[in-house]
């Protein structure tokens, strides 16, 4: 009997510690937790509200908007890196132009306007590479236009909900 009551101790410790440390308030995060690639999160930009999918991990960075057919209206992808870098992106495999918002550090830092979709006959080597002016930490890709009708600029801040 008392090592069966020692056993459920141990068993309660370990269970309650592992419920702290996965709860911890002290353990830094720049989003709150997503638990599927289609957790949407809201980014606001100015007055402009954006329901964003994160793409956090290598995998979903890599595969971002590709071969999807379209974006719905005031949404889009938020990819973001560990630290502040320079960063090239590509359009492989999109169906639909972009608009790129760089942001380091929950500031605007440089935007390119309407990345176009490639040829469908265009080689990965021939595709162009879109970089930033700025090291950033985010990236926020919109449909091509969005920058334009929400009068946004470099030096705007952002702000992220769930």
């Amino acid at each position: 009997m008392k090592k069966f009551i020692i056993q459920t101790i141990l068993i309660l410790i370990v269970l309650f510690t592992a419920l702290y440390f996965a709860t911890s308030k002290n353990v830094p995060r720049l989003l709150p937790a997503t638990s599927s690639p289609s957790a949407l999160t809201k980014l606001t930009i100015n007055s402009s509200v954006v329901n964003v999918e994160i793409a956090d991990t290598p995998d979903k960075r890599k595969q971002g908007l590709s071969g999807r057919q379209s974006l719905a209206t005031d949404s889009g992808m938020l990819f973001i890196f560990e630290k502040a870098d320079k960063v090239g992106f590509w359009m492989k495999d999109m169906k639909f132009a972009l608009d790129l918002i760089y942001i380091n550090d929950k500031k605007v830092v440089d935007i390119i306007k309407n990345a176009a979709m490639p040829p469908v006959d265009q080689k990965d080597q021939d595709l162009p590479i879109y970089m930033a002016r700025e090291p950033f930490n985010m990236v926020l890709e919109v449909n091509a236009g969005f920058v334009d009708s929400h009068s946004l600029k470099v030096g705007d801040m952002i702000e992220l909900k769930k």
